[in-house]
Protein backbone atom coordinates (compact mmCIF):
# COMPACT_ATOMS: atom_id res chain seq x y z
CA UNK A 1 0.00 0.00 0.00
CA UNK A 2 1.49 3.58 -1.39
CA UNK A 3 1.83 6.24 1.96
CA UNK A 4 0.23 8.69 0.36
CA UNK A 5 -2.83 6.32 -0.01
CA UNK A 6 -2.42 5.18 3.22
CA UNK A 7 -2.53 9.02 4.59
CA UNK A 8 -5.30 9.75 2.79
CA UNK A 9 -7.42 6.71 4.28
CA UNK A 10 -6.19 8.05 7.59
CA UNK A 11 -7.41 11.83 6.71
CA UNK A 12 -10.80 10.22 5.33
CA UNK A 13 -11.27 8.63 8.42
CA UNK A 14 -10.74 11.78 10.76
CA UNK A 15 -13.14 13.58 8.87
CA UNK A 16 -15.65 10.70 8.74
CA UNK A 17 -15.42 10.46 12.23
CA UNK A 18 -15.64 14.81 12.57
CA UNK A 19 -18.84 14.33 10.77
CA UNK A 20 -20.22 11.69 12.33
CA UNK A 21 -19.84 12.59 15.40
CA UNK A 22 -21.15 16.21 14.52
CA UNK A 23 -24.04 15.10 13.66
CA UNK A 24 -24.16 15.43 9.89
CA UNK A 25 -27.38 13.46 9.70
CA UNK A 26 -30.29 12.89 12.46
CA UNK A 27 -30.79 9.47 11.45
CA UNK A 28 -28.67 6.41 13.22
CA UNK A 29 -28.53 4.60 10.35
CA UNK A 30 -26.53 7.20 8.38
CA UNK A 31 -23.95 8.47 10.71
CA UNK A 32 -23.54 5.02 11.72
CA UNK A 33 -22.55 4.27 7.91
CA UNK A 34 -20.58 7.46 8.04
CA UNK A 35 -18.08 6.92 10.64
CA UNK A 36 -18.33 3.00 9.85
CA UNK A 37 -18.33 2.25 6.08
CA UNK A 38 -16.57 5.67 5.22
CA UNK A 39 -14.49 6.05 8.38
CA UNK A 40 -13.48 2.36 9.63
CA UNK A 41 -13.51 -0.14 6.56
CA UNK A 42 -11.35 1.40 3.78
CA UNK A 43 -9.11 2.13 6.55
CA UNK A 44 -8.85 -1.20 7.84
CA UNK A 45 -8.69 -2.83 4.25
CA UNK A 46 -5.82 -0.66 3.31
CA UNK A 47 -3.89 -1.26 6.88
CA UNK A 48 -3.61 -4.95 5.84
CA UNK A 49 -2.50 -4.02 2.64
CA UNK A 50 0.32 -2.63 4.79
CA UNK A 51 0.65 -4.89 7.35
CA UNK A 52 -0.04 -8.66 5.62
CA UNK A 53 3.42 -7.79 3.85
CA UNK A 54 5.43 -7.59 7.09
CA UNK A 55 3.39 -10.22 8.56
CA UNK A 56 4.66 -12.73 5.37
CA UNK A 57 7.92 -11.16 5.41
CA UNK A 58 7.27 -10.62 1.36
CA UNK A 59 7.16 -7.51 -1.44
CA UNK A 60 4.58 -4.96 -0.66
CA UNK A 61 1.51 -5.19 -2.00
CA UNK A 62 1.51 -3.75 -5.69
CA UNK A 63 -1.23 -3.97 -8.51
CA UNK A 64 -4.89 -3.99 -8.78
CA UNK A 65 -5.80 -5.49 -5.08
CA UNK A 66 -4.14 -1.52 -4.32
CA UNK A 67 -8.06 -0.60 -5.41
CA UNK A 68 -9.34 -2.06 -3.30
CA UNK A 69 -9.58 0.40 -0.21
CA UNK A 70 -10.44 2.93 -2.41
CA UNK A 71 -13.20 1.17 -4.27
CA UNK A 72 -14.59 0.30 -0.48
CA UNK A 73 -14.11 4.40 0.43
CA UNK A 74 -16.39 4.96 -2.68
CA UNK A 75 -18.99 2.46 -1.56
CA UNK A 76 -19.12 3.63 2.14
CA UNK A 77 -20.09 7.23 0.77
CA UNK A 78 -22.78 5.49 -1.94
CA UNK A 79 -24.23 3.25 0.87
CA UNK A 80 -24.28 6.92 2.77
CA UNK A 81 -26.31 9.03 0.60
CA UNK A 82 -28.39 5.71 -0.51
CA UNK A 83 -29.35 5.09 3.42
CA UNK A 84 -30.49 8.37 3.15
CA UNK A 85 -32.48 9.16 0.18
CA UNK A 86 -32.51 5.55 -1.78
CA UNK A 87 -32.28 2.50 0.36
CA UNK A 88 -33.24 -0.07 -1.80
CA UNK A 89 -30.03 0.52 -3.23
CA UNK A 90 -27.90 -0.75 -0.31
CA UNK A 91 -27.85 -4.61 -0.89
CA UNK A 92 -26.39 -3.89 -4.17
CA UNK A 93 -23.89 -1.32 -2.87
CA UNK A 94 -23.04 -4.64 -0.33
CA UNK A 95 -22.41 -7.13 -2.70
CA UNK A 96 -20.01 -5.08 -4.25
CA UNK A 97 -18.04 -4.36 -1.25
CA UNK A 98 -18.63 -8.30 -0.83
CA UNK A 99 -16.78 -8.58 -3.76
CA UNK A 100 -13.89 -6.46 -2.43
CA UNK A 101 -13.49 -8.15 0.85
CA UNK A 102 -13.25 -11.42 -1.26
CA UNK A 103 -10.27 -10.03 -3.07
CA UNK A 104 -8.93 -9.05 -0.09
CA UNK A 105 -9.39 -12.79 1.42
CA UNK A 106 -7.90 -13.97 -1.56
CA UNK A 107 -4.88 -11.47 -1.51
CA UNK A 108 -3.83 -12.45 2.21
CA UNK A 109 -4.51 -16.26 1.83
CA UNK A 110 -2.17 -16.01 -1.34
CA UNK A 111 0.60 -14.23 0.80
CA UNK A 112 -0.02 -16.50 3.63
CA UNK A 113 0.85 -19.47 1.00
CA UNK A 114 4.29 -17.49 0.08
CA UNK A 115 5.26 -16.36 3.68
CA UNK A 116 9.19 -17.48 4.43
CA UNK A 117 9.23 -19.84 7.86
CA UNK A 118 5.27 -19.65 7.50
CA UNK A 119 2.90 -16.19 8.42
CA UNK A 120 2.90 -14.74 12.03
CA UNK A 121 -0.41 -15.39 13.85
CA UNK A 122 -1.36 -11.78 13.52
CA UNK A 123 -2.35 -12.98 9.91
CA UNK A 124 -5.30 -15.19 10.90
CA UNK A 125 -6.56 -12.38 12.57
CA UNK A 126 -7.32 -10.56 9.59
CA UNK A 127 -8.52 -13.15 7.70
CA UNK A 128 -11.23 -13.78 10.72
CA UNK A 129 -11.91 -10.17 10.38
CA UNK A 130 -12.57 -10.37 6.67
CA UNK A 131 -14.66 -13.77 7.11
CA UNK A 132 -16.66 -11.70 9.82
CA UNK A 133 -16.89 -8.70 7.34
CA UNK A 134 -18.60 -10.94 4.40
CA UNK A 135 -20.94 -12.81 7.01
CA UNK A 136 -22.48 -9.46 8.07
CA UNK A 137 -22.75 -8.00 4.35
CA UNK A 138 -24.32 -12.08 3.24
CA UNK A 139 -26.82 -10.83 6.09
CA UNK A 140 -27.71 -6.93 4.44
CA UNK A 141 -27.59 -8.89 1.06
CA UNK A 142 -30.31 -11.21 2.14
CA UNK A 143 -32.71 -8.86 3.76
CA UNK A 144 -33.95 -7.96 0.48
CA UNK A 145 -34.97 -11.90 0.24
CA UNK A 146 -36.61 -12.24 3.51
CA UNK A 147 -38.09 -9.52 4.61
CA UNK A 148 -39.80 -10.54 7.42
CA UNK A 149 -36.18 -11.57 8.82
CA UNK A 150 -34.70 -7.79 8.25
CA UNK A 151 -34.97 -6.71 11.92
CA UNK A 152 -32.23 -9.97 13.15
CA UNK A 153 -30.19 -9.80 10.12
CA UNK A 154 -29.67 -5.96 10.95
CA UNK A 155 -28.88 -7.42 14.71
CA UNK A 156 -26.15 -9.90 13.02
CA UNK A 157 -25.21 -7.48 10.36
CA UNK A 158 -24.08 -4.76 13.37
CA UNK A 159 -22.73 -7.03 15.47
CA UNK A 160 -20.42 -8.95 12.97
CA UNK A 161 -19.29 -5.75 11.92
CA UNK A 162 -18.23 -4.28 15.44
CA UNK A 163 -16.99 -6.98 17.30
CA UNK A 164 -16.11 -9.29 14.50
CA UNK A 165 -14.47 -7.13 11.94
CA UNK A 166 -13.57 -4.10 13.52
CA UNK A 167 -12.75 -5.90 17.21
CA UNK A 168 -10.98 -8.74 15.39
CA UNK A 169 -8.61 -6.54 13.36
CA UNK A 170 -8.35 -4.41 15.94
CA UNK A 171 -7.60 -6.45 18.90
CA UNK A 172 -5.08 -8.48 16.96
CA UNK A 173 -2.80 -5.22 15.45
CA UNK A 174 -3.51 -3.73 18.98
CA UNK A 175 -1.14 -6.59 20.98
CA UNK A 176 1.15 -6.22 18.03
CA UNK A 177 1.61 -2.78 18.15
CA UNK A 178 1.42 -1.80 22.01
CA UNK A 179 4.81 -3.50 22.53
CA UNK A 180 6.25 -1.78 19.87
CA UNK A 181 5.35 1.53 20.85
CA UNK A 182 6.22 1.04 24.49
CA UNK A 183 9.73 -0.33 22.97
CA UNK A 184 9.59 -3.10 24.93
CA UNK A 185 9.98 -6.50 23.87
CA UNK A 186 7.46 -9.13 24.22
CA UNK A 187 7.66 -12.60 22.77
CA UNK A 188 4.46 -13.54 24.32
CA UNK A 189 2.58 -11.36 21.98
CA UNK A 190 2.88 -13.98 18.93
CA UNK A 191 1.41 -16.57 21.74
CA UNK A 192 -1.41 -14.46 22.63
CA UNK A 193 -2.35 -14.50 18.93
CA UNK A 194 -2.30 -17.90 18.54
CA UNK A 195 -4.12 -18.95 21.64
CA UNK A 196 -6.78 -16.36 21.71
CA UNK A 197 -8.24 -15.86 18.50
CA UNK A 198 -10.29 -19.38 19.32
CA UNK A 199 -12.01 -17.42 21.82
CA UNK A 200 -12.42 -14.12 19.94
CA UNK A 201 -14.27 -15.38 17.05
CA UNK A 202 -16.41 -18.17 19.22
CA UNK A 203 -17.83 -14.98 21.12
CA UNK A 204 -18.12 -12.81 18.14
CA UNK A 205 -20.40 -15.41 16.38
CA UNK A 206 -22.47 -16.16 20.11
CA UNK A 207 -22.88 -12.54 20.73
CA UNK A 208 -23.88 -11.57 16.88
CA UNK A 209 -26.16 -15.01 17.12
CA UNK A 210 -27.60 -14.01 20.45
CA UNK A 211 -28.27 -10.51 19.50
CA UNK A 212 -30.55 -11.99 16.38
CA UNK A 213 -32.18 -14.54 18.01
CA UNK A 214 -31.72 -15.85 21.79
CA UNK A 215 -29.95 -13.21 24.02
CA UNK A 216 -28.74 -15.48 26.43
CA UNK A 217 -25.71 -16.54 23.98
CA UNK A 218 -24.77 -12.99 23.79
CA UNK A 219 -24.42 -12.73 27.22
CA UNK A 220 -22.26 -15.58 27.25
CA UNK A 221 -20.17 -14.51 24.25
CA UNK A 222 -19.64 -11.43 25.96
CA UNK A 223 -17.97 -13.44 29.16
CA UNK A 224 -15.67 -15.08 26.70
CA UNK A 225 -14.59 -11.72 25.06
CA UNK A 226 -13.42 -10.38 28.56
CA UNK A 227 -11.11 -13.42 28.60
CA UNK A 228 -8.96 -12.09 25.34
CA UNK A 229 -9.76 -8.42 26.56
CA UNK A 230 -8.56 -9.56 30.40
CA UNK A 231 -4.87 -10.80 28.76
CA UNK A 232 -4.44 -7.96 26.77
CA UNK A 233 -4.99 -5.34 29.44
CA UNK A 234 -3.03 -6.88 32.14
CA UNK A 235 0.50 -6.86 29.13
CA UNK A 236 0.13 -3.23 28.57
CA UNK A 237 3.45 -1.68 30.73
CA UNK A 238 1.75 0.75 32.45
CA UNK A 239 5.16 1.63 34.08
CA UNK A 240 6.39 2.69 30.61
CA UNK A 241 3.18 4.43 29.14
CA UNK A 242 3.95 6.46 32.50
CA UNK A 243 7.50 7.05 31.60
CA UNK A 244 6.68 7.81 27.85
CA UNK A 245 4.25 10.52 29.16
CA UNK A 246 1.02 11.94 28.45
CA UNK A 247 2.27 13.10 24.85
CA UNK A 248 2.72 9.67 23.41
CA UNK A 249 1.10 7.39 21.37
CA UNK A 250 1.36 4.62 24.14
CA UNK A 251 -0.89 6.64 26.47
CA UNK A 252 -3.96 6.90 23.80
CA UNK A 253 -3.05 2.62 22.98
CA UNK A 254 -3.30 1.72 26.48
CA UNK A 255 -6.48 3.74 26.94
CA UNK A 256 -7.71 1.75 23.56
CA UNK A 257 -6.93 -1.59 25.77
CA UNK A 258 -8.75 -0.46 28.64
CA UNK A 259 -11.65 0.75 26.57
CA UNK A 260 -12.35 -2.35 25.15
CA UNK A 261 -12.79 -3.43 28.24
CA UNK A 262 -15.45 -1.12 29.34
CA UNK A 263 -17.30 -1.30 26.26
CA UNK A 264 -17.53 -5.10 26.81
CA UNK A 265 -19.07 -4.62 30.18
CA UNK A 266 -21.18 -1.65 28.89
CA UNK A 267 -22.38 -4.14 26.32
CA UNK A 268 -22.98 -6.62 28.98
CA UNK A 269 -24.99 -4.02 30.89
CA UNK A 270 -26.56 -3.67 27.53
CA UNK A 271 -28.00 -7.25 27.69
CA UNK A 272 -29.71 -6.64 30.58
CA UNK A 273 -31.60 -3.14 29.32
CA UNK A 274 -29.25 -0.69 31.57
CA UNK A 275 -27.75 0.44 28.28
CA UNK A 276 -28.87 1.07 24.90
CA UNK A 277 -27.79 0.28 21.71
CA UNK A 278 -27.49 4.13 20.70
CA UNK A 279 -24.96 4.77 24.10
CA UNK A 280 -23.32 1.15 23.10
CA UNK A 281 -22.24 2.40 19.67
CA UNK A 282 -20.95 6.01 21.24
CA UNK A 283 -18.87 4.27 23.80
CA UNK A 284 -17.28 2.17 21.42
CA UNK A 285 -16.46 4.89 19.21
CA UNK A 286 -15.23 7.28 22.22
CA UNK A 287 -13.42 4.58 24.69
CA UNK A 288 -11.62 2.39 22.09
CA UNK A 289 -11.96 3.50 18.08
CA UNK A 290 -10.81 7.25 18.59
CA UNK A 291 -8.00 6.52 20.87
CA UNK A 292 -6.98 3.61 18.86
CA UNK A 293 -6.99 5.34 15.38
CA UNK A 294 -5.30 8.33 16.61
CA UNK A 295 -3.08 6.76 18.79
CA UNK A 296 -1.69 4.15 16.27
CA UNK A 297 -1.58 6.39 13.12
CA UNK A 298 0.10 9.64 15.12
CA UNK A 299 3.04 6.13 15.76
CA UNK A 300 2.82 4.92 11.93
CA UNK A 301 2.28 7.68 9.89
CA UNK A 302 5.88 9.42 9.74
CA UNK A 303 6.97 5.23 9.18
CA UNK A 304 4.10 5.59 6.32
CA UNK A 305 5.72 8.69 4.54
CA UNK A 306 8.98 7.80 4.81
CA UNK A 307 9.33 3.92 4.66
CA UNK A 308 12.78 2.30 5.99
CA UNK A 309 15.02 2.74 9.14
CA UNK A 310 13.78 5.19 12.07
CA UNK A 311 15.46 8.37 11.69
CA UNK A 312 15.32 12.38 13.04
CA UNK A 313 12.49 13.38 10.73
CA UNK A 314 10.37 9.92 11.95
CA UNK A 315 11.03 11.21 15.05
CA UNK A 316 10.39 14.99 14.52
CA UNK A 317 6.99 14.22 13.09
CA UNK A 318 5.89 11.71 15.53
CA UNK A 319 6.42 14.42 18.58
CA UNK A 320 4.57 16.66 16.08
CA UNK A 321 1.57 13.87 15.71
CA UNK A 322 1.49 12.69 19.56
CA UNK A 323 1.04 15.86 21.09
CA UNK A 324 -1.58 16.14 23.25
CA UNK A 325 -2.37 12.75 23.07
CA UNK A 326 -3.59 12.61 26.58
CA UNK A 327 -5.75 15.74 26.10
CA UNK A 328 -7.45 13.96 23.47
CA UNK A 329 -7.52 10.29 25.64
CA UNK A 330 -9.24 12.60 28.19
CA UNK A 331 -11.61 14.02 25.44
CA UNK A 332 -12.73 10.71 24.44
CA UNK A 333 -13.78 9.61 27.43
CA UNK A 334 -15.31 12.78 28.81
CA UNK A 335 -17.59 12.47 26.08
CA UNK A 336 -18.22 8.83 27.07
CA UNK A 337 -19.06 9.72 30.17
CA UNK A 338 -21.30 12.16 29.24
CA UNK A 339 -23.00 9.87 26.96
CA UNK A 340 -23.72 7.63 29.86
CA UNK A 341 -25.22 10.71 31.84
CA UNK A 342 -27.51 11.27 28.63
CA UNK A 343 -26.30 14.95 28.61
CA UNK A 344 -26.78 16.86 25.46
CA UNK A 345 -24.32 17.39 22.86
CA UNK A 346 -22.22 14.66 25.01
CA UNK A 347 -19.98 14.14 21.32
CA UNK A 348 -18.62 17.91 22.06
CA UNK A 349 -15.42 16.76 23.20
CA UNK A 350 -14.25 14.06 21.15
CA UNK A 351 -15.14 16.75 18.23
CA UNK A 352 -12.47 18.98 19.49
CA UNK A 353 -10.17 16.42 19.86
CA UNK A 354 -10.80 14.89 16.57
CA UNK A 355 -10.62 18.04 14.67
CA UNK A 356 -7.78 19.08 16.36
CA UNK A 357 -5.70 16.46 15.70
CA UNK A 358 -6.74 15.97 11.99
CA UNK A 359 -5.22 19.75 11.80
CA UNK A 360 -2.36 18.10 13.33
CA UNK A 361 -1.91 15.62 10.15
CA UNK A 362 -2.47 17.97 7.67
CA UNK A 363 -0.09 20.45 9.10
CA UNK A 364 2.59 17.90 9.74
CA UNK A 365 2.32 16.85 5.94
CA UNK A 366 2.58 20.28 4.54
CA UNK A 367 5.83 20.78 2.70
CA UNK A 368 7.45 23.73 5.24
CA UNK A 369 6.68 21.15 8.04
CA UNK A 370 7.59 18.23 6.08
CA UNK A 371 10.71 19.80 5.17
CA UNK A 372 11.35 20.44 8.76
CA UNK A 373 11.34 17.17 9.30
CA UNK A 374 13.54 16.16 6.35
CA UNK A 375 16.39 18.42 7.62
CA UNK A 376 16.27 18.05 11.71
Amino acid sequence: MSSHALVGLVVLALVAFALGLGGLHPAAVVWRHLLFAVGVLPLILGAMLYFIPVLTRTAPAHGSVLWVPVVAAAMGVLTVVALALQPAVVPWLAAIVMLLACIETIWIWHRRNQALGGAHPGLYWYLAALLCLLLALTAVALRAAVWDYAPLLRRFHLHLNLLGFLGLTAIGTLRVLLPTVLAVSDPAASVYLRLMLSYAVIATLCIALGAAAWPPLSWLGGVIWLWPTLNIVSVVRYDRVRALGMQHAAAALAAAAVGWLLVLVAGLAHGVGFVSADTLVWLLLFLFLLPLVTGASSYLLPLWRWPGQATERHAHMRAQLMRLSGVRVLAFYLSAGLTLLQIEAAQLPAVIAVLSYLAQVVYAFLPRARDRAATS
